[in-house]
């Protein structure tokens, strides 16, 4: 799984989830315990769409800070899902 940490105003939290969401199968959105911050989870094959996505949300006004990216293992997956 490719992991995207990003941080996101509070009030577009929900619109950016239901978008990553309406592309099924795609990716999911995870809110981690820092306020503002998210991770978004895909496999390595949807990696491209994904970022086509965050980008998309981006030309739309969504003000997204990526604070990283990480390609996650299944030994660095436990307490994630």
């Amino acid at each position: 799984m490719e992991r995207f940490v990003l941080k996101i105003p509070r009030k577009d939290i929900c619109y950016v989830s239901w978008t990553i969401d309406a592309y099924e199968g795609t990716a999911f959105l995870k809110n981690e315990r820092e306020e503002g911050v998210v991770s978004i989870f895909c496999p390595p094959c949807q990696r491209d769409e994904t970022e086509r996505i965050i980008a998309a949300l981006k030309r739309e006004g969504v003000a997204i800070e990526r604070l990283g990216q990480t390609e996650q293992t299944e030994d660095n997956l436990n307490g994630v899902i």
